[in-house]
C-alpha cells in the first residue's frame, strides 16, 4: 500500500493478520503486523515493523446474501521494536545528497540545502524532513497514520472482506432463506435465523 512522502517514496506491506473474537466483545479483532518503508530520493530514511488493531463487526447483507464488515474502528497503532527498525537523521542523507562543496557552502538551514539542491523551494520537503531530525519512530509513524487507517479501511471495505454465501451449500442455501442477522456472541461468530 503507497504511503505518501513529499518527493519520497513509502509503502506499507501487510505480511500476516491474526484474527481472534474475544470474550465478552461483540467484535471480530485482526491484529495486521507489516513493514513500513519511507525512502528519500532512493535513500531509505525509515523502516519499521508495526501492528494495527483493527475491531469490525460481522454485518448480513440480505439483499446480496454477503457477509461484511460493518462498525469498523482502528483501535491501536504501534511500532514493533526489532532488528528490522531504521530511522535515519536525515542531515546525514544531505550529506549524501548535496555535494560536499555546496554543503560546506550552506550555512543555514536544511531548507536553503534543499532549495541549492533542487534548483525550487522544497517547503514541504523539508518540513516533513524535519521530523527525522529528533529521532523519533513515533513521531513519524504519528504523522502517517491516518494514511495507514485510511488503508486499512478501504481494504475491509473490498469484496476481499466480504463472503457471499453459496446456495449449493445447504447450510448455507438454508441460511439465505430464512436467516436474520451474523453476530459475535460469547466468542463465538453466530448465525441466527
Amino acid at each position: 500500500m503507497p504511503i505518501d512522502v513529499p518527493r519520497g517514496k513509502g509503502q506499507f506491506t501487510l505480511n500476516k493478520v491474526q484474527i481472534t473474537l474475544p470474550n465478552k466483545c461483540n467484535y471480530i479483532e485482526a491484529k495486521a503486523e507489516g513493514g513500513m518503508e519511507i525512502t528519500y530520493l532512493g535513500n531509505p530514511i525509515y523502516r519499521a515493523h508495526l501492528a494495527i488493531v483493527v475491531q469490525a463487526k460481522p454485518y448480513y447483507e440480505h439483499t446480496n446474501n454477503k457477509v461484511l464488515l460493518t462498525d469498523l474502528c482502528i483501535a491501536d497503532i504501534y511500532l514493533i521494536n526489532d532488528e528490522y527498525s531504521v530511522l535515519k537523521d536525515t542531515t546525514s542523507l544531505l550529506n549524501q545528497i548535496v555535494p560536499s562543496p555546496v554543503l560546506s557552502m550552506v550555512t543555514g538551514t536544511m531548507k536553503t540545502a534543499f532549495n541549492l539542491m533542487t534548483g525550487s523551494t522544497a517547503t514541504e520537503a523539508s518540513r516533513y524532513l524535519q521530523m527525522y531530525i529528533g529521532g523519533s519512530k513515533q513521531k513519524v509513524l504519528d504523522f502517517h497514520k491516518p494514511q495507514l487507517e485510511r488503508h486499512i479501511i478501504d481494504l475491509a471495505a473490498s469484496d476481499d472482506m466480504q463472503y457471499s454465501l453459496d446456495k449449493t451449500d445447504f447450510e448455507e442455501s438454508l441460511f439465505m432463506s430464512f436467516g436474520k442477522e451474523v453476530v459475535v456472541e460469547d466468542g463465538c461468530i453466530r448465525f441466527k435465523f
